[in-house]
This record gives C-alpha cells, sequence and structure tokens, in this order.
C-alpha cells in the first residue's frame, strides 16, 4: 500500500459544500494500488459518556456513517475516488477513510495513517479526523442558473459584420482583404453590423454573446482602453450598444461584455497625466511606478542596447512587457472604485448579463471580491468570467468568479483531435482520457457545470488550424465540446469553416455563402439543437467504456435517472468495424443525430472521422 501517493486536502475541490446539507468528499490514491475505500463521517460532537464514570466522555465511534467510495475516474498516476454526504442536519463532520488493498487495511487520517486489523472498528481518536467545521450558506459557491444552459459566441468585433449603413472611412481597410492580424488595421466592423446578425447566432443556436472589448482604445483588439465609460466610435456609441443589447435579449440572447482590470491603454488620460507631472501627478499611485525619481517615459534609447533584457528600459509595471499598457494598482482605494464603478455603469445602465475580466489571475484577490459584492448587489444572476489559462479553484470559492476561461480543456482536445501539431505533443486516447479526468476531479461538480469551455479563441488558433484544415475531422472536437459538461463557446466562424493560425486568428467572418462551409454550419447547428433537447449533453460525469485500441475510437457514456447517452467519437482516417462494450451490444437504440433507429450487433462500422449519437429507445 503506497501511502505517499494518498491526497486529500479539506475545503477545497477534494472536499466541499455542494449545498446547503451536501457534502461531496474525494481521495486520491496510487493507481492500481487501492481495492476500496470506506468514508467514515461523523458529527464532531458526538460523544457519549463512558459507562464506568459517566462524567468521561469518549468519541462516539460506533455512530460513523460508513459510505463505500467509488472509483470515479483515473488519472495517469491515480484512482479517484468520490462520496456524497447529505442529509446529516448538524452541517458540519469528521471524517477519515478506510483503504484496503486487498491484503491490508489502514486509516488515512489528517495526522497519520494508522495499521488496522481485518476485523477493524472507527479510531478512536478524534484528533486523526479531517475536519469540515461548518456548512454556511453565504459561503456556499453560487452561480446564475442560466449559464449551464447556454452556448456562447464569441465575436471579435472589429472582424464580425460591418453594416452597409456605416460611413466611409480612410483607415478601414476592404473586408478580408488582409488576413494577417495587426493592431493597427481595422476592417469596420461595428455594432450595428452585429444588431442585423443577431438572428443568425440565434438561428445558429447560440443564446449568448462574448465581446471581446468595445471600450474607446486606439487599436483594432481594444485591450488598451483609453475610456471606460464609452464605446469605441469605430464600433458605434452607447446608444446603439444599449439598442444592441435589447434586440439581443428579444431574440433570448444574453450579452457579456469584457473589461481589462490589469492594465489600460497608453493613451489613458490618467496615464497621460502621469507621464506629464510624475510624482506630482493626483494619479501617480493609481500605477506601479518603480522609482519615483526617474522619469516614468520608456528609455527607447536602453531597449535599442545590444544586451538588452525584456522590461529593462520600463519605470513602470505593465500587462507582459508591453509599455503601451501599464498596469493599474487595484490596491489603491481610488483607482479601485475608478474601475469598479465603470462596470458598475455598465451593469446598472444597460442590463448586460456578464462579465469577461481580461488577465483575471494578475489582480488581487481582494479587488476581485469587491467586484463580485458591488456587481451582484446589482444584478445577482450576472455571470462572473475569469481569463484564467490553468488550475484556478482559488478563484472559485464563491466569492470571486463563477467560472473561468476553460484553456485546461481546450490544451488536451486540441492535443488529440489536432494533426498539425508536432508529434511530440500530440495526445493518444489513453492520454486524452487521463488529462480530461484530471480536469473532472480539479473542480467542484457544481463549478464545472459552469465552466467556459472552448475550442478556440482570439488568443489562439483556430480548431481547424489544429485540424490541418480538414473540415471533417473538425467536427469530431464539435462533438467532444457540445456533449461535454460546461457552458460551451463558438468562435465566431468557426461553425463554417474559418482557418487561421495563432497570427491569422482574428479575421474577418466571410458572409457570402460560396465563402463558408455550410455542412459543417449544419452539423454544429444539429449539435447545438440536440444538446438543448437532451439534459444528458450537459450533464458532468462521464464514464469511459473503451478509449484507443488500433481503431482509435472513444466510447463514453453519459447517465441519469432519465436515460443514458452514448457517444462514439472514431478519431482515425481509417475506416473501421468498432466493437461495442457489452452493454450496448443487442440494443435497440436511436441515433439522434440522424434522428433514426438502431439496432446494435457486436461491431458497429465507423467511417473515416466520424461519430455516433445513440440513446435507448
Amino acid at each position: 500500500m503506497d501511502l505517499a501517493a494518498f491526497i486529500h486536502e479539506p475545503k477545497g475541490a477534494l472536499s466541499y459544500a455542494y449545498d446547503s446539507e451536501t457534502l461531496h468528499i474525494r481521495i486520491k490514491t496510487r493507481k492500481d494500488d487501492i481495492q476500496s475505500v470506506t468514508l467514515l463521517a461523523i458529527d464532531p460532537f458526538n460523544w457519549k459518556p463512558l459507562a464506568k464514570d459517566l462524567h468521561v466522555y469518549e468519541f462516539a465511534v460506533d455512530t460513523m456513517q460508513h459510505v463505500k467510495m467509488k472509483k470515479e475516474y483515473v488519472t495517469r498516476y491515480h484512482d479517484c475516488w468520490f462520496a456524497e454526504l447529505t442529509g446529516f442536519n448538524w452541517r458540519r463532520i469528521k471524517y477519515g477513510f478506510v483503504l484496503n488493498d486487498g491484503h491490508e487495511f489502514c486509516f488515512a487520517g489528517c495526522q497519520e495513517f494508522v495499521p488496522l486489523p481485518e476485523e477493524w472498528t472507527p479510531p478512536k481518536d478524534h484528533t486523526n479526523y479531517f475536519h469540515y467545521p461548518y456548512i454556511l450558506e453565504e459561503d456556499l459557491y453560487t452561480a446564475p442558473e442560466w449559464v449551464s444552459d447556454t452556448v456562447w459566441y464569441q465575436i471579435f468585433p472589429d472582424r464580425f459584420n460591418r453594416s452597409a449603413t456605416a460611413a466611409p472611412s480612410e483607415d478601414i481597410l476592404e473586408w478580408g482583404s488582409d488576413q494577417l492580424d495587426g493592431n493597427g488595421k481595422k476592417f469596420g466592423g461595428n455594432l450595428q453590423g452585429i444588431s442585423e446578425k443577431l438572428d443568425y447566432i440565434r438561428d445558429l443556436g447560440c443564446t449568448g454573446i462574448y465581446f471581446t472589448p468595445l471600450f474607446d482604445s486606439p487599436s483594432s483588439h481594444k485591450y488598451d482602453t483609453r475610456d471606460y465609460f464609452k464605446i469605441d466610435p469605430h464600433f458605434g456609441d452607447n446608444e446603439t450598444f444599449g439598442q444592441m443589447v435589447e434586440e439581443a435579449h428579444k431574440r433570448g440572447i444574453r450579452v457579456m461584455l469584457e473589461a481589462v482590470f490589469n492594465h489600460c491603454g497608453y493613451e489613458h488620460p490618467f496615464w497621460q497625466d502621469v507621464l506629464k507631472h510624475g510624482s506630482s501627478s493626483p494619479y501617480f499611485d493609481y500605477f506601479y511606478i518603480l522609482d519615483a525619481d526617474k522619469p516614468v517615459v520608456p528609455d527607447t534609447a536602453l531597449a535599442a542596447r545590444e544586451g538588452y533584457y525584456f522590461g529593462e528600459h520600463l519605470n513602470y509595471r505593465t500587462f507582459a512587457y508591453t509599455d503601451q499598457m501599464p498596469k493599474w494598482n487595484t490596491g489603491n482605494p481610488a483607482a479601485r472604485e475608478y474601475l469598479i464603478s465603470a462596470a458598475v455603469y455598465w451593469t446598472e445602465h444597460y442590463n448586460i448579463d456578464g462579465w469577461r475580466l481580461d488577465v483575471a489571475n494578475e489582480v488581487s484577490h481582494d479587488f476581485w471580491r469587491e467586484f463580485r459584492k458591488r456587481i451582484k448587489a446589482i444584478r445577482k444572476d450576472i455571470y462572473i468570467l475569469g481569463e484564467n489559462w490553468l488550475y484556478s479553484n482559488p478563484w472559485l470559492q464563491g466569492d470571486q468568479f463563477d467560472a473561468v476561461m476553460n484553456y485546461e480543456f481546450t490544451g488536451p482536445v486540441t492535443r488529440y483531435f489536432g494533426t498539425n501539431i508536432p508529434e511530440q505533443e500530440q495526445y493518444t486516447a489513453k492520454d486524452f482520457v487521463y488529462a480530461l479526468n484530471q480536469l473532472l476531479v480539479s473542480y467542484p461538480k457544481h463549478v464545472a457545470r459552469n465552466m467556459f469551455n472552448l475550442l478556440d479563441s482570439h488568443d489562439t488558433a483556430r480548431i481547424l488550424h489544429f485540424c490541418g484544415g480538414d473540415p471533417e475531422l473538425v467536427k469530431l472536437p464539435y462533438v467532444f465540446l457540445l456533449t461535454y459538461g460546461g457552458s460551451p463557446s463558438i468562435y465566431y466562424g468557426g461553425e463554417v469553416g474559418l482557418a487561421g493560425d495563432e497570427h491569422h486568428n482574428r479575421q474577418c467572418m466571410p458572409w457570402r455563402p460560396e465563402q463558408q462551409n455550410l455542412a459543417l454550419y449544419q452539423t454544429i447547428r444539429r449539435l447545438i439543437g440536440l444538446r438543448k433537447e437532451n439534459p444528458l449533453f450537459k450533464a458532468i460525469d462521464i464514464e469511459w467504456l473503451s478509449a484507443g485500441g488500433a481503431t482509435d475510437t472513444l466510447i463514453y457514456k453519459k447517465e441519469s435517472s432519465s436515460g443514458s447517452l452514448y457517444v462514439l467519437i472514431h478519431n482515425s482516417s481509417e475506416p473501421a468495424d468498432i466493437e461495442l462494450p457489452s452493454e450496448l451490444q443487442g440494443r435497440k437504440m436511436r441515433d439522434l443525430f440522424n434522428d433514426n433507429p438502431v439496432e446494435t450487433a457486436a461491431e458497429i462500422r465507423m467511417e473515416s472521422y466520424s461519430f455516433r449519437l445513440l440513446a435507448a429507445e
């Protein structure tokens, strides 16, 4: 029994309150080491008098709950066990674990491991039990109910659609005339153009729009904000935005804005005042100036010197080493109030449904806690989404974000389905399952339900690029995305086959039918429709029935009291006859995608890069 591999942490992703009366408990043990785990649980104040002396009490271990834990997922190195405790009315718990490797028993406590005899009883040492102190309603993680039912459509505004009524401008390029990204390249996409395409977004099946920044800025990407209270004139004005939100809401489409509170643009008036007046500026402490006795303006001569290293020419903190993006000091009360008041303004006046927060993990937790309190006080069901690329549980405790951009999902999907990536980075089916299982146990189940899952974005190469430009192959990651729990996102144009590497990922949306892959569009539209009809598509838990082998086919199951969904994804360019798991053989099923009956045999034919969605008749 490898006790060094045992992992558990109270009050985190491995021990959390699911609701006011339910605890979820997880542990990890070395892969293939432990045969069974029993969770022992008791009220920490459950003591009883000793028979010989009524003034002496002992831990009432004979009242322990014994709960058999389920081996829920297997990662590359660990078995992951799960148990749900519900219905106890004391809302507090002490607990420990009895591990059985088939030869011996051991109690895993918070202080030490204790060997147990074969006929064991719960240890009486109360100090060696883990402790969940109390479930308090005000500490519970909650997120808007509508999020898990939402399919998002991400729009990079300058490249989505330009209204025909827009006035001509010399600095606007011809639509689609240049595919290479560039901060100064503007193609004239605007809010009126987006309003004109709201029916298109609705007909695709998307019920939420995530906009990259819309606020006044000199660049095309708008991450260098100049005025947080003003829509960029290239896009329209505040009134145009308000009208667009109203039209979106009429169609059942939510609207999520992006706020860049880690940094502002070089042309922001507060920063310009600091450049002009130095430490005399009332805004000097709104930013991180490294040496008040030195000039704030970047030393461009130093940046050109041989042997220069990144950031050496800067006397202030920035986003990365971008001198055009000075970093806000959100610890300064006045700077904090200014930024939060901007979010309050758009939330109060324009009834938006969500905030996506740029570079969120580089801003203090304290700032985000205040942000959440202020914004949720205005609208309790607003969605707060952080741009965190890696493990983010510290931000998802119910006091900061509702979810993060789930790039931890994007990576494994890209590496498994992608063919246009280095061979050493590609995942086998087994690698893919291990990675997804690791993700599934990294977050509480109710947090996972609201995560913003994406295949690509304005910060990555497009998924079709990763799939080598093959429209049949690219359908498979969309199948996985839309049968996976969480809140999925489609990056504009992906549904019609818009490609591009990381330097060409913000191309103009092709609107002429001959420029679009309409078969891909219909596939994604059908998958979104099925997701809306079938709650199992949105379920969090996955049971892997088959992964890989010579045919490189994934088969997984999603189950609830209402039925079962079986997803078959054949990630191979070669057709194959796939042996079905025994529970699927000889059953009358319905092929949901094609809406026809299927009677399964021992094998099923899978064509090149194909999928099947099966449910019991």
